[in-house]
């Protein structure tokens, strides 16, 4: 029986740049990571809103486009409910 040659790889081809790829199985679990870390972000942006908006200023609440009723109401909701002017 022959034996097989089996071929290493060289300095010159061991030195080129590895390309990170992932296997098509593993495609579909990224995709649910990037939506987790979407919504975790808008979610942290929401808290951070109604935790601030309380202690803004009458001229402040002008400039952003609320009124103090709206302001106040908008830091009543809780974070993960969405209002009319988020953008999904």
């Amino acid at each position: 029986m022959a034996a097989t040659l089996i071929p290493f790889p060289t300095h010159r081809i061991a030195a080129l740049p590895r390309v990170s790829s992932v296997s098509r199985a593993h495609e579909p679990r990224l995709a649910g990571v990037a939506i987790l870390r979407g919504w975790f972000r808008r979610w942290t942006a929401r808290r951070t809103l109604a935790r601030d908006l309380p202690w803004m200023t009458d001229e402040t609440l002008a400039d952003v486009g609320l009124s103090r009723r709206e302001a106040e109401a908008e830091a009543r909701r809780p974070f993960w409910r969405a209002g009319a002017d988020d953008a999904a």
